[in-house]
């Protein structure tokens, strides 16, 4: 009877699990559509856009998901946005419109962002009850499964797609390169937790950690290449610019770091914890803290250009442009941030808790709010 019982009881649920899907199938797609395919753009999370916009926004949808989202971002691809929720949710919407084109469910949750690769989507769903999670390698034309893989320990730090492969690092600090067939080409553990999403010059993975170590790793063959000590611990993600390296920690620093002498340039102390990756562009960067502030730094030398205070809470990476930085607020808002001076010439409120890194692309912004809200707005050119 306990069999048959089981029998019943997974039979249930995998037609629980039919039922309460919508497929997820994507007919007449080409590998070489355009997007914005992994989070942060590129390997070396450039949250930069060389355009100039004016602070005006345009709605052109919402479109609501089952679960929140976290700290995270949508992926776009030809006429589809892809956005995963923490309930184990895989969502595609029309780009144009925000009709639901399909979704997959899983039993876990999802909390980092895709990647794309041609006409496959890869994406990691961690397990509610044990320490462990999956990554798997869907293709959304077929709408079939081709790969997956085991992995232990959750992963809550934002994948990485370079020309050979994708970069997987779990919260306890192992680090692994799986090839386009979703098959591991190696791993190597750091032995150390690591909340920090990783980048790439191309030829070294860099990420922090728990114990505010630079950890830098080869990723043809995964040797560990080097671990300096620099910081305190480092949960926010890290950027690259040529050979220097961006990063935040707990203590409310900005590191400016030099990855062939392995030294620290120079330290910003803005007082207060920050968890976001800091922005660029050629001669400024920004990074903002829990406590509300906002701060403008000359990158070459650390100099503050100006601080901006918010009385919110800032922990989501800002989307930057010629003209405005694009600043989700916790405390429900989105403000548009003269770049230049630091004066927030717009405010956007939302019912609820901003969450999503903003996204551009193609003319449009989209930005995410809590309980699952994704926003698509038209963005307006300066004269």
């Amino acid at each position: 009877m306990g069999f048959l019982k089981l029998l019943i009881k997974n039979i249930f649920a995998a037609l629980l699990m039919y039922a309460c899907s919508q497929p997820l199938v994507l007919k007449n797609m080409s590998a070489g559509e355009n997007g914005y395919l992994m989070y942060g753009k590129n390997p070396g999370r450039t949250f930069y856009e060389n355009i100039s916009i004016t602070e005006y926004l345009q709605p052109l949808w919402e479109a609501e998901t089952h679960g929140s989202q976290n700290f995270s971002s949508v992926i776009l691809f030809g006429n589809y946005l892809f956005v995963s929720d923490l309930s184990g949710r895989i969502y595609v919407f029309d780009k144009t419109n925000g009709k639901q084109v399909g979704y997959e469910k899983y039993s876990g949750s999802i909390s980092i962002a895709p990647v794309i690769y041609k006409l496959r989507i890869f994406f990691i769903v961690n397990d509610y009850d044990e320490k462990f999670s999956t990554i798997y390698q869907f293709d959304f034309i077929t709408g079939k499964i081709l790969g997956e893989d085991k992995i232990n320990g959750g992963v809550n730090n934002e994948m990485l797609l370079l020309e050979d492969g994708i970069i997987v690092v779990t919260d306890f600090g192992e680090v692994i390169k799986y090839n386009f067939a979703c098959m591991r080409e190696w791993s190597v553990n750091t032995k150390t937790t690591s909340l920090s999403s990783p980048a790439s010059d191309g030829k070294i993975i860099l990420f922090g950690n728990q114990k505010g170590e630079v950890t830098g790793v080869s990723k043809d063959d995964g040797a560990i290449l080097f671990k300096e000590k620099v910081s305190g611990a480092i949960e926010g993600g890290v950027t690259v610019d040529g050979g220097t390296l961006f990063f935040c920690d707990i203590k409310g620093k900005l590191y400016s770091f030099d990855l062939s002498t392995r030294k620290t340039n120079w330290v910003l102390d803005t007082g207060y914890k920050i968890i976001s990756t800091p922005v660029f562009d050629n001669q400024k960067i920004f990074t903002g803290n829990l406590s509300g502030n906002i701060y403008c730094v000359e990158k070459s030398s650390g100099k503050k250009i100006w601080q901006t205070k918010t009385d919110g809470v800032i922990n989501t990476t800002p989307l930057l442009t010629n003209s405005f930085l694009v600043q989700p607020d916790y405390n429900k808002k989105v403000y548009m941030i003269n770049q230049s001076n630091g004066e927030i010439v717009k405010t956007y409120e939302y019912e609820r808790r901003t969450k999503l890194t903003p996204v551009y692309l193609e003319g449009a912004l989209y930005l995410g709010s809590d309980r699952g809200i994704v926003h698509a707005y038209k963005t307006f050119n300066q004269n």
